[in-house]
């Protein structure tokens, strides 16, 4: 016991913290569909990027930080929106949001190329997105044509999205960081009253259906991507929105002493280490 008192008050008394840093982006939207037509494309995850050595000062360090946001789901025969970007510009760290998911009703509107892909919307020659290097995968396609006529699953930060047509139609798997999951992609909407695609990593929206037509949210601050939006009987469907990003901060001993952000931050420590998780923009100061 008192070795690790000795330990973490060097720590404390060190003029520089080595953290371990994760950035995700937001993640992107589900696309729509109107009625009689395909399933909507589920929405990518936001970019995952993860360092395991970023220096912070202790004291004067003023570190601006930019929490994308999830893209909004795509109503009738719109795409939904990517998501948008986080960044750390200071340590040299940036995340780029989610591609959206592809309309159902029609060969235009595709998925959308993000840190991960958006899924294809079901109907036939929609194409699917892809996901940028050592963030995240890309969407799923619009498979083979058949009942339920699925839009593709967005990419996840762990594997690309499931197919679509008559397949499954899931979001591709996040990635876990302390227990919690991350960057998961929206399930595909389904073109009948069968279950759409289910969001990856149980943090993406799932897909939505011709009973209940609006795709699933993805789960807050995950960087997940929205459901694609189901076939409703009449009028249109609507995909779910992705959510935004988030920032966490992890480094040994307790937290700096003078440490203070403008924007929303929790702060634990415990176990001989303390973690910041950061979920709206502003500056970091110690």
């Amino acid at each position: 016991m008192i070795q690790n008192m000795m330990r973490r008050a060097m720590v404390a008394a060190s003029s520089d913290y080595t953290a371990e840093v994760l950035l995700v982006a937001g993640g992107g939207g589900g696309g729509g569909t109107t009625a009689g037509q395909y399933g909507g494309g589920g929405g990518g995850a936001g970019g995952y990027v993860y360092s395991a050595s970023k220096t912070i000062t202790a004291t004067g360090a003023s570190i601006a930080i930019v929490i994308g946001a999830g893209g909004g789901g795509g109503v009738g025969s719109t795409g939904g929106s990517n998501g948008s970007n986080s960044t750390i510009t200071s340590l040299s760290m940036s995340a780029t949001g989610g591609g959206r998911g592809g309309r159902g009703n029609g060969s235009t509107v595709t998925g959308n190329s993000g840190g991960s892909g958006g899924g294809a919307g079901g109907f036939p020659g929609n194409t699917p997105g892809t996901g940028t290097a050592g963030q995240g995968t890309d969407g799923g396609t619009n498979g083979t044509q058949g009942v339920p006529f699925r839009g593709g699953g967005g990419g996840g930060s762990g594997s690309v999205g499931v197919n679509g047509g008559s397949g499954t139609a899931n979001g591709g798997d996040g990635t876990a960081y302390l227990g919690v999951g991350y960057a998961g992609g929206g399930g595909g909407g389904s073109g009948t009253s069968s279950s759409g695609g289910a969001g990856g990593f149980s943090v993406g929206g799932n897909g939505g259906n011709s009973t209940s037509a609006t795709g699933g949210n993805g789960t807050a601050n995950r960087g997940s991507g929205g459901g694609g939006a189901g076939t409703p009987a009449t009028g249109n469907g609507t995909g779910g929105t992705g959510s935004d990003g988030v920032v966490i901060i992890r480094y040994e001993g307790d937290a700096i002493p003078t440490i203070s952000y403008t924007g929303t931050m929790s702060t634990d420590t415990s176990g001989g280490y303390t973690v910041h998780t950061i979920t709206t923009s502003g500056t970091l100061t110690t």
